[in-house]
């Protein structure tokens, strides 16, 4: 099997360089340094890794050794240290250095064999798989994924299943056990679409790929292949993306050695820089190494052996380094193809004989078979015509053996199954009918008789088409929900794609010309000497403006990249105005209140999410601007089926009947009332003089 299809990172979590939170990062690190009791010491590490693991990795690396430093010879913070053991595991096998990451597993087990933890012990066998995996021992990956996958279903999380259910099906077809993998791709599938997991139904767009490409049906593959690219673009993981790109150039030089068509290869070559680029981001080496070796095939396709042979030699101290086995073995596999098209012999014999222990270990038929042809190739052309035999013996066992069981004949073998169902179904329709002519012929007879069986079969055969009638209905029903929910699920990438695009150009462009703004009034103070205050105090009061329309364009931005806002985030943002507003506005004291009676877990659209925040802004506003209030409390409670946000100050208050009128604050309590009206929520404005105002907003949840 002369080329890599890997839907990663299987199992394994993956770095997605999001933004840190700054707040908790720095009260972690307070509760590190100063805390007494060892708890909440280790409490503390373990969460600092957790928050710098996808946001950077070198600090992350920073915690777990501090971690496995504190948790030394303290048996009872053992949970602690398995996690870092695990987590440095991962971090490794990211990294490439599989010799490192099976250390830390072997360190892991030490732990976990007398401990259990459903979390740590699905992780540990998840994650091991995955090394077994990129080590090239599909045996071992298989039996660990299986493992895990065990312990999920015994647990009953679906969400673990379905992760592990995929990895399980690409294992099996690395070992040629496609067929059997096509009922655990489709065990995914149906899990995919009953979590609505767009994730997962891009890895099983990705196996399917796979498997046309076992078929050698190229351009279907490609089609999969593209699929699951477009559902990744979507997100965040790069080497989601990374992969998909190298699995894609794949079909193109395929497809293009095909059919001669040399605009494919250069397709192909500019998506494998594509992937090297994009797993180089991550400093992610295994992408980089198969990358590299994609070049080096796509050289010998081309007729280029001296090229070919340049790159995997490059390819092969890299791959010693890390002990990537997989790797090693198509590298040295194809060095000694690429010799011996040049007739070197010597060298070609070196690496087909160096190949000979990693395919063997492998057991995957297709590289046996290709090395057993060019060793008898080889001797025939040393003339060593006994070896030569024997290999080419060898070369047609396997082959035979790959076409028994090739996925293509076992597809044949279904549809000739089913042909014969379809034929002894036909014969029991034709022994139906003879039993009715039988009943005809009786009731010649006993015609009374004959009439009440032909009234009963009837029925029975009546009853049976009204079921398969039924049965046929229900069916398309399904199959129209699947292509619906298919079809809801691009829409949404698709639009999410384009508030991403949006939201970055709102960021890359206005903001930096709003910030130009600020620096330019600011160069315009301090760079000339303006002595007249009315002109000092307009350009103070721009610049204001203009960082105020920063901060508005930062939460359009904000709820803009969120399809949903949920309440946890909403409350976060308010919290956070109103501490700002503490800050600076003086003799103004704020509060925030958030009761215990509020659900976290309540999701908002990001409409809805926008317009509560701009209330509260708003009516926050309105009290610094005019009530001359000494108080300012936002008070957050949850009654019944409803989430109420109340805004009361204790300041001069107004008359509402005059609010609007262009002498107060009414244009503030205009946008407020419309605002609410636009999320369908119901508004309460009390205000009395020299006793302050209350703003109740009432939202269904």
């Amino acid at each position: 099997m002369n080329r890599y299809l890997i839907l990663l990172l299987l199992s394994i979590s993956l770095f997605t360089f999001s933004q840190p939170n700054n707040k908790k990062l720095d009260s972690l690190k307070h509760v590190y340094k100063n805390s007494t009791s060892e708890s909440n010491k280790v409490t503390a590490l373990t969460e600092l890794v957790k928050e710098y693991f996808d946001t950077n990795r070198d600090s992350a690396e920073v915690y777990i050794n501090k971690t496995i430093s504190f948790t030394e010879n303290k048996a009872h913070l053992h949970k602690a240290r398995l996690i870092s053991f695990l987590n440095y595991a991962q971090i490794y096998i990211i990294k490439g250095d599989y010799k490192t990451a099976e250390a830390y597993y072997t360190k892991s087990w030490e732990i976990l064999k007398n401990n259990y933890y459903y979390d740590l012990y699905i992780k540990y066998f998840g994650d091991k798989g995955v090394l077994n995996f990129y080590q090239g021992d599909f045996k071992s990956a298989l039996s660990n994924f299986n493992k895990a996958l065990e312990k999920a279903k015994e647990e009953k999380n679906e969400e673990d299943q379905l992760t592990y259910l995929n990895n399980k099906a690409l294992a099996m077809s690395y070992l040629n056990e496609a067929e059997a993998s096509l009922d655990v791709h489709r065990e995914a599938i149906l899990l995919a679409e009953k979590l609505n997991d767009s994730t997962a139904l891009g890895k099983s767009f990705n196996n399917i790929g796979l498997i046309y490409e076992d078929m050698k049906a190229y351009n279907k593959a490609l089609e999969f292949y593209g699929k699951a690219l477009n559902i990744k673009k979507n997100g965040n993981n790069k080497i989601d993306i990374a992969n998909s790109l190298f699995n894609i150039a794949g079909m193109y030089k395929e497809i293009g050695e095909k059919e001669k068509d040399t605009t494919l290869y250069a397709k192909a070559e500019k998506h494998y820089k594509l992937a090297f680029e994009k797993a180089k981001e991550v400093n992610y080496g295994k992408v980089m190494l198969f990358s590299k070796t994609g070049m080096a095939q796509l050289a010998t396709v081309r007729n280029k052996p001296l090229k070919a042979i340049s790159i995997y030699k490059s390819v092969v101290d890299e791959a010693t380094r890390v002990n990537d086995n997989q790797t090693l073995r198509v590298t040295y596999l194809n060095l000694g193809v690429n010799y011996l098209s040049i007739g070197k012999l010597r060298e070609a014999e070196t690496y087909l004989l160096k190949s000979k222990p990693f395919i063997e270990v492998a057991e995957n038929p297709s590289d046996i078979a290709s090395l057993y042809k060019n060793l008898s190739l080889l001797y025939q052309q040393k003339q060593n015509y006994n070896l030569a035999f024997n290999y080419f013996k060898k070369y047609h066992d396997t082959s035979e053996d790959l076409s028994k069981n090739s996925l293509t004949e076992k597809i044949s073998e279904f549809e000739i199954k089913y042909e014969t169902e379809k034929k002894e179904k036909e014969i029991v329709t034709q022994r139906a009918e003879l039993i009715e002519k039988e009943l005809r012929i009786s009731k010649k007879n006993t015609q009374l008789m004959g009439l009440g069986l032909v009234a009963i079969l009837l029925s029975v055969l009546g009853y049976l088409l009204y079921n398969q009638q039924k049965l046929k209905n229900r069916q398309l029903q399904k199959e129209s929900e699947l292509k619906e929910a298919l079809a809801r699920i691009e829409t949404q990438n698709k639009l999410q794609d384009q508030r991403l695009k949006i939201s970055r150009d709102l960021h890359d462009n206005i903001g930096a010309q709003l910030t130009f703004i600020i620096s330019s009034i600011e160069n315009l103070q301090y760079g000339f000497e303006i002595k007249n205050e009315k002109l000092t105090k307009k350009l103070q009061d721009i610049s204001a403006f203009t960082k105020e329309t920063i901060y508005e364009l930062r939460d359009t931005i904000w709820a803009m990249n969120k399809s949903e806002i949920s309440l946890e985030d909403l409350q976060t943002r308010i919290s956070n105005f109103v501490e700002n507003a503490n800050t600076h506005s003086g003799n103004i004291n704020f509060k925030f209140i958030l009761k215990d009676t509020v659900l976290n877990s309540t999701i908002f659209s990001s409409v809805t999410g926008m317009n509560l925040y701009r209330i509260v802004q708003e009516a926050i506003n309105n009290a610094i601007k005019y009530s001359e209030a000494k108080n300012v409390t936002v008070e957050i409670f949850q009654n019944k089926e409803q989430l109420v946000i109340k805004v009361v100050d204790d300041g001069k208050g107004f008359d509402i009947t005059k609010a609007g009128d262009g002498t107060g604050d009414g244009n503030g309590l205009n946008n407020i009332q419309k605002r609410a009206k636009d999320i369908k929520a119901t508004l309460n404005i009390n205000s009395k003089i020299n006793v302050g105002t209350e703003i109740e907003l009432f939202v269904g949840v």
